[in-house]
């Protein structure tokens, strides 16, 4: 297995890559470039990262419209549902460097054998859903995602 497909939320879906719209001051597609020029970072769509933060703006936009904070936040078994995946942590990370405001809480439950604690993340929703770029990105990672 190559390791771009690793990475890949949906690997038996086409690569997907996000329209030029998308590349402006605000937002950046590349990692690196974003860090550098101060820019938030957007993830590939069809990526682990890319599916994350399409999952943390979406609960974040529902939490605002709503008027409650997220109690929850997404945790790694509903990561793991969305993305196939247990690294969700690592793509936090990576959103947490290109900008995004990431926050954790930890929660407390309970196995058979002995109680846990585990990370939810959510978002704190600080850019506008409504910009043109990021209106494209969150039309492809929806369309990837099947729910569009």
């Amino acid at each position: 297995m190559m390791p771009r497909e690793r990475e890949d939320a949906r690997p038996d879906l086409p690569v997907c890559r996000a329209p030029n719209v998308v590349k402006s001051a605000h937002f950046e597609t590349s990692l690196a470039r974003a860090r550098a020029s101060g820019a938030r970072w957007l993830p590939p769509v069809k990526s682990c990262a890319g599916q994350l933060l399409l999952e943390l703006i979406e609960a974040a936009a529902w939490a605002e419209a709503v008027g409650t904070p997220l109690q929850a936040g997404i945790t790694p078994r509903d990561f793991d549902r969305l993305a196939r995946s247990m690294r969700e942590a690592a793509y936090v990370y990576r959103l947490r460097q290109g900008g995004w405001p990431v926050v954790t809480s930890l929660q407390d439950a309970a196995n058979r054998f002995e109680s846990v604690r585990y990370a939810a993340y959510s978002l704190a929703l600080d850019a506008d859903t409504g910009r043109p770029e990021l209106a494209a990105w969150l039309s492809e990672a929806r369309k990837v995602r099947g729910a569009a």
